[in-house]
């Protein structure tokens, strides 16, 4: 009974050890692919980040790393078999990380990125709408859904009915005004304000309403061109201050 004990301990400690051993390698991988991603050898640090999740499945910087790395890699609009590879492997990588982590905020967020870089939006509105729900205090998916809906509303190529026009014209109003409750000098959330009043503008039938929204829309697009001067001049101070040190 005793000689299985002492087995069976020395076996426990074996595999304590062994995984021990391949959590530092997994660590170690890590550290080199993040070494390679700063340089840009994104292949190679495709290699390091994949070894790392095969080593230690638990350790999500790695897989987090493993998806941006393909999706660095991922050219809009390019049809090429490696491209859509990368895209994929992107896609597949961050929603591995978001079913294990459903409010993990850099898994949605590179979904809503990678499936607006693929031109469908219905499924970048959806994730960045689960961003808000996880960040409700950044302002950044809040402007990301109205400039979509905007992207949705102006396609010529293929037109939407007007319902439907109008129906994302309002969320994405009530959305990018969103954006500037939580950012008052959020100038691109200004800049599709004011595209997006003057696609109401041509959906509209009274031509007074009509020209009222064409206004409205001319003073946020002078706001978001002050907003864009001072946030300009204020990181050009910040850069001279820090230049200083």
């Amino acid at each position: 009974m005793i000689r299985k004990l002492v087995i069976f301990s020395a076996l426990a400690l074996l595999v304590l050890a062994t995984a021990s051993c391949q959590k530092l390698q997994a660590r170690d991988n890590l550290n080199k692919g993040i070494k390679a991603f700063r340089e840009g050898k994104f292949e190679r640090a495709v290699e390091f980040f994949d070894n790392a999740t095969k080593l230690d499945p638990e350790l999500t910087n790695a897989e987090l790393y493993l998806a941006t790395a393909y999706a660095q890699q991922f050219i809009p609009d390019v049809d090429s078999p490696d491209n859509v590879k990368f895209a994929e492997n992107a896609i597949k990588t961050f929603e591995s990380v978001a079913s294990k982590d459903p409010k993990n905020t850099s898994a949605v967020a590179g979904l809503a990125g990678m499936y607006q870089s693929l031109h469908k939006y219905d499924k970048a509105r959806e994730y960045y709408k689960k961003q808000t729900e996880i960040e409700p205090d950044n302002p950044v998916p809040y402007y990301a859904i109205g400039s979509t809906d905007w992207i949705l509303v102006y396609n010529k190529q293929n037109p939407l009915p007007e319902e439907e026009k109008a129906t994302l014209i309002a969320e994405g109003l009530e959305y990018v005004d969103k954006a500037i409750q939580k950012n008052p000098s959020y100038d691109d959330a200004m800049t599709y304000k004011n595209l997006l009043l003057r696609q109401k503008a041509l959906l509209t039938k009274d031509p007074k309403e009509a020209k009222a929204l064409e206004d409205e829309a001319t003073e946020w697009f002078n706001k978001a061109l002050a907003a864009r001067k001072a946030n300009e001049e204020k990181k050009a101070g910040a850069a001279a201050a820090e230049e200083k040190k």
